[in-house]
């Protein structure tokens, strides 16, 4: 993803010792995604809104039958497989977490879609995808572990075909400048979650004009993600206790403890409107 080895090491390690509290705490078994849940007004529980995200993200670039998707951080397979049963699309899903990859693998297969649904270990700036195969970028929640975005937008471009379509679901920096005590939640949030930095709403438009992209689309969905970020934060208040105890006791790692506390300050960072959730859609300039 444009970092060191060491960088990506963190990222793998991060999710690797998260896994138990994703499963425990954000209804993995159900969902398959470990992304926020888009939440309409429709009263679905969290993990159909996990699930939803989806089909917004699928609906927003006209997903089907036709076309092959890069699933950019696939994770455990959850949109993956989802895009392959619910739109038919043949899907290359590709992650840094052999753990995850795993499960990817065995979910694609117990849904019968292992025919449509391939996974990768592989960086997103040196992607094994060919040039110009791609119908569909995909990227929910895994591009901020980019040290460099623009690197990432650049390979995007590469193994899209022309007019190719590209959707990002992910933070974005709104703050302009920030206090000593605003920059030091966001420092807890980013590096308890391993992520290096947010991009702004300017700068990633910026960086996919410069990669040769057109028909930019921001849309800010704050709103649609506050229970799940409300969800995380009650879990990091309420499990508080326990974990300063776990820890103690060295049951619990330095990252999950970590963990915990980010899942706290990335709702207060984004109540006190320091980055916002954002879907970003672009369509690859025809040559």
């Amino acid at each position: 993803m444009g970092t060191s080895a060491r960088g990506v090491s963190r990222i793998a390690e991060y999710y690797r010792e998260s896994h138990f509290d994703y499963r425990l705490f954000w209804a993995l078994d159900e969902s398959h995604g470990l992304h926020a849940g888009y939440h309409d007004g429709e009263g679905r529980s969290h993990a159909e809104a996990v699930e939803h995200m989806n089909r917004v993200l699928a609906d927003l670039v006209g997903v089907d039958d036709d076309d092959h998707v890069l699933d950019c951080g696939c994770g455990v397979g959850g949109s993956s497989v989802w895009l392959a049963e619910n739109r038919g699309a043949t899907v290359t899903g590709v992650d840094l977490v052999p753990l995850q990859l795993r499960e990817a693998r065995a979910l694609a297969g117990e849904r019968d879609v292992s025919d449509r649904v391939a996974v990768a270990r592989g960086d997103f700036t040196d992607l094994p995808v060919a040039d110009e195969s791609v119908d569909v970028v995909w990227g929910i929640e895994a591009v901020c572990h980019a040290a460099d975005e623009a690197a990432f937008l650049r390979e995007a471009a590469r193994v899209l075909r022309p007019g190719g379509r590209l959707v990002v679901a992910d933070g974005f920096r709104t703050a302009a400048s920030m206090t000593s005590a605003e920059r030091a939640a966001m420092d807890r949030w980013l590096d308890g979650w391993a992520v290096p930095n947010l991009a702004s709403p300017a700068s990633f438009r910026d960086a996919l004009a410069d990669a040769g992209f057109a028909e930019v689309e921001h849309r800010d969905a704050t709103e649609r993600v506050l229970p799940s970020s409300r969800r995380l934060y009650w879990t990091s208040r309420l499990l508080g206790p326990v974990g300063r105890l776990a820890g103690w006791m060295g049951v619990r790692s330095e990252v999950q403890r970590a963990n915990r506390r980010a899942a706290r300050y990335q709702h207060e960072t984004l109540t006190d409107g320091l980055w916002q959730y954002g879907i970003v859609s672009a369509e690859r300039k025809e040559i």
